[in-house]
């Protein structure tokens, strides 16, 4: 008989006292209307790529 496959033991995400985290689910809010840069953190006033004003 066969042991079982350490993926199938593991325990599901989130498990163990753990947060579950991740991504946002929308990053519109950080995409330049002019040149479509992401930025790294919460809006900008003016993109760092190119100057245009945020939406934000």
């Amino acid at each position: 008989m066969s042991s079982p496959h350490p993926a199938d033991a593991a325990e599901p995400a989130g498990a163990g006292g753990e947060p579950e985290g991740g991504e946002a689910a929308c990053w519109l809010d950080r995409v330049c209307p002019q040149c479509d840069a992401v930025a790294d953190g919460p809006p900008p006033a003016r993109c760092p790529r190119c100057g245009a004003e945020s939406r934000g």
